[in-house]
């Protein structure tokens, strides 16, 4: 690497200085949970729905005393430009980039203009994620503490360099590690724990190296055997199995002889029996029986009492009970343990415009939060366990109803048409801003008000809390957003501290380097 390449490489992907390790930062495990694509204004709603706001499991102090810290999250990634410095479309071939510049998040210029934030939505840029991230370039941030362009997993803008990532890091140390995911097991967070690819959309390889690797636990859906509703179907082709890392990967995983010492599960009973704590095998690859998500893309079911007014999809474990069942099998390492757990289909459902699913999905990775609190509690302590919840960036551009007037339809779409979700979309050219809105709170099991600006990314600030080991590392980390603060500081007691993605990763690295330390002078 070039002194100029090196000094451009340093700028951009937040390398820290070493800190000073105490044994207060010390963590044997520490937990990351990350519901993907989901700023304040989208938990807010959830946790009106549940009527929690404020009071979810991690927003307020334990019973032995431990107290949640909590910030928001900068999540932006880096541009590719070509050698005049101008920006190259998402989906262009790396090889005609020059280099790379931050997309940056600044507190001042962000409130200036409503669509900052989503402005690539309209014309004449008109280029989705060229000014905000994606899951790819925001997962490695998080877990490699290095900032890189969209579509890369954990490899630098260019294709050349790798990322080591907390897990292998972890791993190194002689701890145990593993990811959970409720989309596709292989899609772009629960890759990130492991792989290297200069594309998220490399399945089959990304796959591959995740079982070829050292984790002791993965577990997601992308089942090429099951339908999104339970039911088993023909793949019709060997693209069916991608997500599995191919036909010739399932059939041996599947085998008697197994491969690389996992034990396949994929029966809704299996997951509950691990979370049970019940004939635990040392390496577990558990694939749901659905096809891409748990729960969110389900279809054709009975009426209920959910949400979206369907019932949920009965041959699949939640994301709680896959979580239980991965702290179980990692648990059995008397080192420790790193795992990230996510509840991956949120975003989808932002993509979409679908609040009453995007609170599903949020509820379940909720739920999913309170199992694995539970846990440690019982099975640890906070004195030796880090748990960081977060989210990778935020997607729909969700506002509070009457953040602006739209002059082709309502503040919510009539339907689910593509028309209709078009027309309450928020376009600078038709409709007018009125003022930033948080959603409003309509009472426990109603939706909330709210308006869907986008259906992309977009680059608003996301929350994090974190307890436990090592957790009051963020605070040296931070930066100021005053407005953010006034329009969602309550009711989660933010004063509009924030930090980069990268930090994640830092902090994480700390606690385990400072449980070395202390090992070492024991």
């Amino acid at each position: 690497m070039t002194a100029s390449r090196l000094l451009l490489a340093t700028a951009l992907t937040g390398i820290l200085a070493a800190p000073a390790f105490s044994q207060e930062l010390a963590a044997k495990n520490v937990i990351l949970m990350v519901s993907d694509g989901i700023g304040f204004n989208g938990w807010l709603a959830a946790d009106y729905y549940q009527g929690l706001a404020g009071t979810q499991s991690y927003q307020i102090t334990r019973p032995d005393g431990t107290a949640p810290v909590v910030y928001g999250l900068d999540h932006h990634g880096l541009n590719l430009v070509d050698g005049a410095g101008r920006l190259l479309p998402s989906g262009e071939d790396v090889r005609l980039a020059a280099g790379a510049v931050a997309q940056g998040y600044d507190p001042v210029t962000r409130w200036n203009r409503f669509e900052n934030t989503i402005r690539n939505d309209f014309p004449p840029v008109g280029e989705r994620y060229t000014s905000y991230t994606d899951s790819a370039a925001a997962g490695t941030a998080l877990m490699a503490g290095r900032k890189t362009s969209n579509g890369r997993i954990n490899m630098d803008w260019s294709g050349e360099e790798e990322f080591r990532t907390i897990a292998q890091i972890a791993m190194d140390e002689g701890k145990s590690a593993g990811s959970v995911i409720s989309v596709m097991v292989s899609h772009a967070t629960g890759a990130a724990t492991i792989a290297h690819n200069i594309s998220r959309n490399n399945y089959v390889e990304i796959f591959n190296e995740m079982v070829a690797s050292d984790l002791d636990v993965i577990m997601g859906a992308g089942h090429p055997l099951y339908d999104n509703s339970g039911n088993m179907v023909e793949p019709e082709d060997e693209a069916a199995y991608r997500f599995v890392g191919g036909s010739e990967t399932l059939t041996a995983l599947t085998s008697d002889e197994g491969l690389n010492g996992f034990t396949f599960l994929d029966a809704k009973e299996d997951f509950e029996a691990l979370a049970a704590g019940e004939n635990l095998p040392e390496r577990v690859l558990g694939i749901a029986r659905a096809g891409s998500t748990l729960q969110a893309s389900r279809e054709g079911l009975a009426d209920a009492d959910t949400p979206s007014g369907m019932a949920f999809n009965p041959v699949v474990p939640d994301l709680a009970t896959m979580s239980l069942g991965a702290l179980n099998v990692l648990n059995q390492d008397e080192d420790g343990f790193f795992v990230m757990i996510e509840g991956g289909a949120v975003d989808w459902m932002g993509h979409g415009n679908n609040m009453p699913r995007f609170i599903e999905e949020q509820v379940d990775f909720n739920l999913a939060v309170d199992a694995v609190i539970e846990w440690v509690e019982v099975n640890s302590s906070w004195d030796e366990t880090l748990l960081i919840i977060t989210s990778d960036h935020e997607c729909g551009g969700i506002w509070g109803e009457g953040t602006w007037t739209n002059g082709a339809g309502g503040p919510v779409a009539a339907d689910r048409s593509d028309e209709a979700l078009l027309s309450a979309r928020f376009d600078p050219s038709e409709d007018i801003f009125n003022e930033y809105l948080a959603v409003q709170d309509r009472g426990a099991g109603n939706m909330p008000g709210y308006m869907f600006s986008s259906r992309n990314h977009t680059n608003e600030l996301v929350p994090l809390w974190a307890l436990g080991a090592g957790s009051e590392r963020f605070a040296e980390f931070t930066r100021l957003d005053v407005k953010a603060a006034e329009l969602w500081g309550d009711p989660y007691e933010w004063d509009g501290q924030f930090v980069d993605n990268t930090s994640v990763f830092h902090v994480m690295y700390d606690a385990f380097a400072a449980d070395d330390i202390a090992m070492a002078g024991q």
